[in-house]
């Protein structure tokens, strides 16, 4: 008479897993976990733990596995003996694919482990079998997931060739849209008119700022702008740079559709902004060029009148500040090494010459406010015309090659490119025709001096004015009305001691030369 041996007490571990949870609320693992206690219950194991990765595909893409934390610590509680047992709802709840069958068979081997679906009967993965069966099942899960990514690829091509929003977040400047009913059309974003405002402003100001840094703002400026008005992205968080100028970049805001880098198409939305002013946004945002290093916290920002805007009288380079010992009053150097000079003289000199110019009553007349573009260049609508035309000769280009089967494909190439090019110098030249007309409706810099004030205070006493002048404009008002009125060149001063009684400044070591004054 043979004893049946009662088989031990399994501990085991729950695993469940939701790929898509957007609600949060967990209602999908909630379930999966019940139906896997059920079974635990009939089968008399005693559940040690769970783990669950709740909005987290297993379906990794290229090289990389998925991401899955809860994973991971299961194959820790099984390595470590802390469980001998897995319950899960299905198979492809534990893995989509081979790569991630592997290590589970590696513990499986090691351990003993049982492995328990609850839509069917234990997986055998210490058998050459059952491993088999098991790699079959991930490569089918794999091809479901592949094939459904293929679906959802073309269903969502469809939608972007008509035109429509293909899903995922809200941009910013759209209105958040309800959610959409099976079978009902689909939904075209509404303009959020706050938002909107706002990107055609940041649109103007990024322009006009590429035009003249000393107009306009930064993208780093309007990032701390709306920041500290408590304006954040539509993810909820503070705005940077980088999401800035991505936001700024997209097709979306000038109503057009966007697929991997090419204008699919019209969008079924109205623009936010204007196509050429969204073309010229983007030319200057993707010019990799741009030096964003001006624009700095306030600890970094520029402290003395000259820096950056004086010009060294050998080399023509950009004068820095710098060059002075601890407790010596601060200096200008010449990068290239030409000179270094004290700044607080040359500064005093060059704004009492300012205030002076500005204080003549022919100022108006010789600095005038910035315009638009010179009659001999071409206008907006000049540009977009030849724009039109260039694109129609392109698409009628691509037609011919395509209709003709002897047609050469290196003369086709070369032809394109050519087309492109040409397309290309267009873009440009609209891109800056919208961005001087975007620094035309900037203030000018003179527009923050009260000129009658300033030249009563200069006919009563020049000193007086000059401290006038400094107290009621900022630092950097004053250094935008010395870049747009002058070019101010430093020689060396001279060399030895000055004379007894004489001059310790030499203002001819310090040329001015107006910009705006006619000859």
């Amino acid at each position: 008479m043979t004893t049946k041996t009662k088989e031990p007490q399994r501990r085991a571990v729950i695993y469940t897993r939701i790929s898509a949870d957007r609600t949060g609320d967990q209602l999908g693992v909630g379930r999966q976990e019940a139906a896997c206690r059920k079974l635990a219950s009939e089968l008399g194991w005693v559940v040690v733990g769970v783990k669950t990765d709740d909005d987290k595909t297993a379906y990794g893409r290229g090289s990389m596995r998925a991401k899955r934390p809860a994973y991971a610590e299961l194959l820790d509680m099984l390595n470590s003996g802390e469980a001998n047992a897995v319950l899960v709802w299905h198979v492809d709840r534990l893995y989509r694919q081979a790569r991630d069958l592997e290590p589970l068979i590696d513990v499986v081997d090691k351990t003993g482990a049982l492995i328990r679906p609850v839509t069917h009967g234990e997986m055998d993965l210490a058998s050459a079998s059952g491993r088999m069966v098991a790699r079959i099942l991930a490569n089918v899960s794999t091809h479901e997931v592949e094939h459904a990514i293929e679906r959802m690829k073309e269903k969502t091509a469809e939608r972007r060739a008509a035109g429509h929003f293909h899903g995922g977040i809200r941009g910013f400047g759209h209105k958040p849209q309800p959610k959409r009913v099976q079978g009902a059309p689909p939904q075209v974003p509404q303009t959020d008119p706050r938002e909107a405002a706002l990107i055609r402003q940041a649109a103007e100001d990024v322009l006009a700022y590429a035009a003249d840094p000393d107009t306009g703002r930064s993208l780093g400026a309007i990032c701390r702008d709306w920041n500290a008005r408590g304006i954040r992205t539509p993810r909820g968080k503070e705005w940077r740079i980088p999401s800035l100028r991505v936001m700024l970049k997209g097709a979306r805001l000038a109503g057009l559709i966007e697929h991997e880098g090419e204008i699919v198409g019209p969008a079924a939305w109205e623009p936010i902004i204007d196509a050429d002013t969204w073309r010229a946004v983007r030319t200057v945002l993707s010019d990799p060029s741009r030096n964003t290093y001006p624009d700095r916290p306030d600890e970094q920002k520029v402290k003395y009148l000259g820096t950056g805007l004086y010009v060294c009288f050998k080399c023509a380079d950009r004068v820095g500040a710098g060059g002075a010992r601890a407790g010596e009053p601060q200096r200008y150097r010449c990068t290239a090494g030409h000179f270094t000079r004290y700044a607080g003289p040359i500064d005093h000199f060059v704004e009492r010459v300012i205030i002076a110019r500005l204080a003549r009553k022919d100022a108006d007349a010789a600095f005038p406010a910035p315009g638009g573009a010179s009659p001999a260049e071409p206008s907006g609508d000049d540009l977009n015309a030849r724009h039109a035309a260039l694109n129609a000769r392109l698409e009628a280009l691509a037609e011919a090659f395509a209709d003709d089967d002897e047609a050469d494909p290196l003369e086709y190439r070369k032809a394109s490119r050519n087309l492109r090019n040409k397309i290309a110098e267009v873009e440009q030249q609209i891109a800056d025709v919208v961005a001087a007309a975007a620094a035309a409706r900037q203030p000018g810099p003179l527009d923050a001096v009260d000129r009658p004030e300033l030249i009563r205070r200069h006919e009563a006493d020049p000193d007086e004015a000059l401290a006038w002048y400094r107290e009621v404009l900022p630092l950097e008002t004053r250094r935008k009305i010395l870049s747009a009125l002058a070019v101010v060149t430093i020689r060396p001063g001279r060399r030895g001691r000055p004379p007894r009684g004489g001059a310790p400044f030499d203002p001819d070591s310090v040329r001015i030369e107006w910009k705006g004054e006619q000859a």
